[in-house]
């Protein structure tokens, strides 16, 4: 069954209620709730992907809290071929590779004993860091052992109906088809002379379980025993109606491109169904997370869309809230490069709104559900600020912490502070070094700077002055905010002012917020770059 959102309330009670009247209606109610997800190592993995695996747990845990047994499984496809060109190489350099198993091509950027293994531990600790923990279920082990022998013998022997199902919407009783299902076989096999996938199965051998095939990479030909020496897979919707009816798997949620009419879920349905006897899951669709200018994030944008990336710049209470906030039927944008700042403020007005009493019944949810399980910061001091406070004390994180302490109302020692708030400094120093974000960051000047000084007009020159006479009292940002407009009324002059302040403490014409910088600055430190040493 296919289903999409249509109310108005909270996504999941309504997908979870649709979940268990469709499971009671298809006999599937008694046991365990199986809801899965899973994906294909063949890159970097982009942090869209997260919300197809946090649809999938949200939904078990829903169930678990209704009482339901329930399991949540993350398929890893690492025995399909290796055919996506990672971004940071070419296909030149990797074309000896191109078509083997993804758990038999090496690491090129890492020490991991596959390409495919890289990426799956990479992303499983994405996932870990979400507070999401399924069960992983590794395709490579599984065909290797002889797990789906017995799917793969129904495959074979129903080949011309399966052929059948996969082409349904074309023309079968033409030549052409007619001799296509002939020679089909929902295989694809792996040659043991060259690795590769470039072959093509020739017959099976019932008597000997046998298959053969030949290979248009290296143009030998073999055969495999099922069940002892074969290494091949069952082709991408077979294997899908294989595990829904090898797992009993009841809930998945899926992309508007696998729920078309020809689309995978489709012909799955009929596979598992006519072939295997199994049954259907219920499927939620979703649609895709974006970035600023492009609707669907994916792994072709390189470094600054990859999951790994994503998890360290955002809390992982802030990145369930925003995938548990949004129904998985709206698609949503992401900005971690110009928004961060505002995803933050967000967060911490929703924070803030929960802690007052202030909010809805769902709210409250929504917010038990992003903090479920995982870390986040317990004073949530600005994002902005915590950038600047870097940039001041040259990324040291404990002095960034010592620094806060100051302007912060925090009832403890600047050590304890920083643990308080460590998430999120993690965060900014990542979002700051890491991904190519050090032209917001401060540098102070580490002298007078003279030049400047000569040519700014006396009346500024006596707004300075007035203003560094009055250094002890930048204690917090109002206050630093109310001493900067109380020395200069006119707004004319009031440009000139923070012109001159962000020249003779940064060196550049603008910066972050002045209030912010002043109260945030080593108080000698700001007495010096406002002139205090000179005569």
């Amino acid at each position: 069954m296919i289903y999409e959102l249509k109310s108005k309330g909270f996504w999941l009670d309504e997908a979870v209620d649709k979940l268990l009247d469709y499971l009671k209606e298809q006999g599937m109610d008694k046991g365990t709730i199986v809801c899965a997800a899973g994906m294909t190592p063949s890159a970097p993995i982009h942090f869209g992907i997260l919300r197809e695996i946090a649809v999938s747990s949200f939904v078990a845990d829903e169930l678990v809290r209704r009482c339901k047994k329930t399991r949540l499984i993350y398929y890893w496809d690492d025995y399909d071929h290796f055919c996506k060109i990672p971004y940071y190489t070419t296909r030149e350099k990797v074309a000896e590779h191109i078509g083997k198993t993804l758990d038999e091509v090496p690491d090129f950027n890492g020490n991991f004993q596959s390409y495919g293994e890289h990426y799956m531990r990479d992303f499983e600790k994405c996932l870990h860091f979400c507070g999401f923990f399924p069960d992983y279920n590794y395709q490579a082990r599984l065909y290797k052992s002889g797990w789906y022998t017995d799917f793969i013998r129904k495959a074979i022997k129903n080949r011309e109906k399966i052929f059948r199902i996969v082409h349904h919407s074309k023309d079968l009783d033409s030549p052409e088809m007619q001799e296509r299902c002939k020679s089909y076989y929902p295989l694809e096999i792996y040659c043991e002379h060259c690795g590769k996938d470039s072959t093509r199965t020739t017959g099976y051998d019932e008597s000997s379980d046998t298959v053969s095939y030949e290979c248009k990479e290296c143009g030998k030909k073999g055969s495999y025993v099922l069940g002892k020496n074969f290494r091949g897979k069952l082709a991408w919707k077979i294997n899908w109606a294989t595990r829904w009816t090898d797992d009993g798997v009841c809930f998945e949620s899926s992309g508007e491109n696998q729920l078309t009419d020809t689309g995978s879920y489709s012909v799955s349905s009929r596979i598992a169904t006519e072939i295997f006897g199994g049954k259907v899951p219920f499927s939620l669709l979703y649609r895709f997370i974006g970035m600023p200018g492009i609707a669907k994030v994916s792994r072709a944008q390189g470094e600054k869309t990859l999951a790994n990336n994503f998890v360290k710049v955002l809390e992982p209470a802030i990145i369930r809230w925003l995938l548990v906030k949004n129904p998985p039927n709206k698609a949503f944008s992401v900005d971690i490069d110009g928004g961060i700042v505002r995803i933050y403020h967000e967060w911490d007005v929703f924070c803030e709104k929960i802690e007052s009493g202030e909010c809805t019944e769902t709210e409250r949810r929504i917010y038990q559900i992003a903090t479920q399980g995982v870390e986040m910061s317990r004073v949530r001091v600005p994002f902005k600020t915590i950038t600047i406070s870097l940039g001041i004390t040259g990324g040291d994180r404990e002095k960034t912490a010592l620094q806060m302490s100051k302007i912060v109302n925090f009832d403890g020692t600047p050590e304890e502070l920083y643990m308080a708030v460590r998430p999120r400094i993690n965060a900014a120093a990542y979002w700051l070094y890491h991904c190519g974000h050090t032209e917001t960051e401060p540098s102070l000047r580490r002298s007078f700077n003279k030049n400047v000084w000569k040519t700014l007009p006396e009346n500024i020159r006596g707004d300075v002055a007035t203003l560094r006479n009055s250094v002890e009292r930048l204690t917090t940002e109002n206050e630093a905010k109310q001493t900067l407009y109380g020395i200069v009324c006119d707004d004319a002059e009031r440009r000139e002012f923070f012109r001159a302040l962000y020249l003779l403490i940064l060196d550049t014409e603008r910066g972050p917020k002045l209030a912010t910088l002043l109260c945030l600055m080593p108080k000698e430190k700001l007495l010096m770059l406002l002139g205090g040493d000179e005569k």
